[in-house]
């Protein structure tokens, strides 16, 4: 009896290792999407205040290569400004990639909003944020 009992609480404290060691993960992404989704979503209304400058120090420092400040504080104000003001917007969800067309593997995250502009049907948003050592930054931004 003294034997079953050793092997019952081994296989207790493997099984129970085991659940810890699976719950983690799905604990880190849980709080991972949501840091995400939270930046994305104050960087959304650095855009809808316009502050296009601020929403540019937000982009990941690697992307930045490929655009000045000025740059993207253009092409905003050409894509994005025509819109208006925002009216709604809603997450309706988010995603983790660990590729992303013409960029390296990393830790990204998609986040989808449907928003409602002044002059413009709703329409969806998307944030692909990458996770770098100093928290979530913008890599991509799309409105469809």
């Amino acid at each position: 009896m003294p034997r079953a009992l050793a092997v019952f609480v081994c296989l207790l404290s493997i099984l129970t290792a085991g659940c810890a060691t699976n719950f983690a993960p799905r604990t880190e992404k849980r709080a991972d999407e949501n840091a995400a989704r939270s930046v994305a979503l104050a960087w959304l209304q650095l855009l809808d205040q316009g502050d296009y400058e601020g929403a540019f120090e937000w982009e990941a420092q690697d992307f930045r290569m490929y655009r000045t400040q000025r740059q993207f504080v253009r092409y905003m104000q050409a894509r994005r400004a025509p819109f208006g003001h925002t009216l709604s917007r809603t997450c309706i969800g988010a995603a983790h990639l660990v590729k992303f067309v013409g960029a390296p593997e990393g830790n990204y995250e998609s986040v989808i909003f449907k928003t409602a502009f002044e002059h413009k049907s709703p329409t969806a948003e998307r944030v692909i944020l990458l996770k770098q050592p100093i928290g979530w930054r913008v890599i991509d931004y799309r409105i469809y």
